[in-house]
Parts: structure tokens; C-alpha cells; sequence
């Protein structure tokens, strides 16, 4: 201690006690336990409401690509569900296809007539 100063720095943070909440490890015990599948079915929803329309507007991966100003192997990862698409390019895609972007995540799309395949008639 020099002059009433001590050499030796001092920490400003107070020492908490740790509180740790462990996450269920899954049956391998390799991590956590995902979640159900639950958060991935609006993706699933917007995928396959997406290809409905598409179809119903004989348009391509590729056209509908172009359109909205995306690339193709975009379109086509939304698609088979291994894209996250945000809000921006929803509005994009649901502008592109002349609907409003709630028709694309609208779970009974597949049931109205106009977007049925001739496979699903």
C-alpha cells in the first residue's frame, strides 16, 4: 500500500450465487430436448400454401423467383421447409403471387377448390 492506496486492483462486481436451470437432456443424453415439432408448422403452413398458389398460377420455382426478385434455389428451399423465410420476403413472395400475405398462412387453403391440384380433385 502506497500513500493509502492499494496496489492491488479491485473487482466492482459483487459475487451472486449462481442459479442454473438444466434443460431435460434428451433420451441419448447428447443435449436438450427439442421442442415438438410445433414451432415449424407455420413454416410447413407457408410452404405448402405457397406451392398451392403457385401452382394455381402455373408459375415455375424459377418464374416466381424472378417475379419477386429471389433466387431460385431460395424458392425451392422454402419449399421443401429447410429455408426460415422472413417477414420481408413473405411480403415479397405473397406480393409476386397477387394474394394477401395472410392467404399464405391461412391452414385452410388446402381445402378451397381453387387451389387443388387436378391430383387432390
Amino acid at each position: 500500500m502506497i500513500d493509502g492506496v492499494s496496489s492491488t486492483p479491485k473487482s466492482h462486481s459483487k459475487s451472486r450465487p449462481r442459479v442454473t436451470v438444466k434443460a431435460p437432456l434428451s433420451p441419448r443424453g447428447r443435449g436438450s430436448v427439442a421442442v415438438a415439432a410445433e414451432p415449424d408448422r407455420l413454416l410447413s403452413l407457408f410452404a405448402q400454401n405457397m406451392r398451392l398458389v403457385r401452382k394455381a398460377q402455373d408459375l415455375s420455382q424459377e418464374a416466381l423467383a424472378d417475379i419477386c426478385d429471389l433466387d431460385r434455389t431460395y424458392i425451392s428451399g422454402i419449399e421443401r421447409r429447410l429455408r426460415n423465410v422472413s417477414i420481408r420476403n413473405i411480403q415479397r413472395i405473397a406480393d409476386a403471387l397477387a394474394v394477401d400475405a395472410r392467404i399464405l398462412l391461412d391452414p385452410e387453403l388446402a381445402t378451397n377448390p381453387r387451389y387443388q391440384s387436378d391430383q387432390n380433385r
